[in-house]
């Protein structure tokens, strides 16, 4: 399983939390019935799944403070979608609560 960086097979890779988020409160985790944000994990992965300027863009950034100091989430950064989409790396990407996180065709 690719694990925060380079995979075996040469794809970048990247764990992340997904959250939503509201103009009017803190994102809350896209699994809304579990309190452990693991719930609300993927790992995504470039070119398979997001382009690699998404990948290294995440890798780039500081874990969470609130993830830093747990085993299970040390190594994941954050997502926040405000109505189903966010920017990283100047890419727009989505998120569907059945087809998961997807690079949008007009990045």
């Amino acid at each position: 399983m690719p694990v925060n960086g380079e995979d075996e097979t040469g794809g970048l890779s990247v764990r992340v939390v997904l959250y939503c988020g509201e103009s009017d409160g803190a994102p809350t985790p896209v699994c809304p019935d579990s309190e452990d944000p693991l719930d609300s994990s993927t790992v995504l992965t470039a070119p398979a799944g997001v382009p690699a300027a998404v990948v290294r863009a995440l890798l780039a950034t500081d874990v969470p403070g609130e993830f830093a100091q747990d085993p299970w989430l040390n190594r994941h950064r954050a997502l926040v979608f405000v109505d189903g989409r966010c920017r990283v790396g100047g890419h727009e990407l989505r998120y569907h609560d059945k087809f998961g996180v997807y690079a949008s065709e007009e990045s």
